[in-house]
């Protein structure tokens, strides 16, 4: 159902901690949450029930992220709803390898927005999925409070985007696992 609102208010939630970050390897889609991730899952979703009013739960379908938000999903008795365009950056020949292991192609996925990992996804590419997705949602908003839960790459793109700065001139922001972002907008009027 589409709701016509002044403002939507987005969570934006970065996943919890996995093993293959302690180990600084590249995720696959299928990699869980580690014991820590879990904690801090739950941790997220205390605090997300404390401070939002939040009406809906969206998420990437990866496996991490899904587990984030059903934590979430769990405290705010809210359905989580499947959204791909926040996944993560497709990291193509470099998924499951230790960041060493890929060698010189690492240094260029993160500083060059526009260099494409044999197989994977630019930076560009997923600004222009993560943007099209928000000026969907921004154009018909399915609830007034959304909780987005994706990984810190599109998080940052998507923060990078809604700020108005051009792909061009994108720098990864680090953010912690489950940290979380709030931004309000205004909806797009038809």
């Amino acid at each position: 159902m589409t709701t016509m609102l002044d403002e939507l208010t987005l969570h934006f939630v970065r996943h919890g901690e996995t093993a293959g970050h302690a180990e600084r390897r590249f995720q696959t889609p299928d990699t869980p949450l580690s014991g820590t991730g879990r904690a801090q899952a739950e941790a997220v979703a205390a605090a997300l029930a404390e401070n939002t009013r939040a009406e809906s739960i969206l998420a990437s379908d990866y496996c991490r992220t899904m587990e984030t938000a059903a934590a979430i999903a769990g405290r705010l008795a809210l359905p989580v709803v499947e959204a791909p365009p926040l996944r993560e950056r497709n990291f193509g020949i470099g998924r499951g390898r230790l960041y060493a292991d890929v060698g010189e192609p690492t240094l260029k996925l993160w500083a060059e927005p526009r260099y494409r990992i044999e197989q994977g996804e630019s930076w560009a590419d997923v600004y222009d999925r993560v943007s099209a997705f928000l000026d969907g949602l921004r154009a018909a908003p399915p609830a007034r409070e959304l909780i987005l839960v994706t990984h810190g790459g599109a998080m940052s793109v998507a923060l990078a985007y809604l700020e108005g700065t051009p792909i061009d001139e994108f720098k990864l922001v680090p953010l912690d696992n489950c940290a979380v972002r709030t931004v309000t907008l205004s909806a797009a009027r038809a």
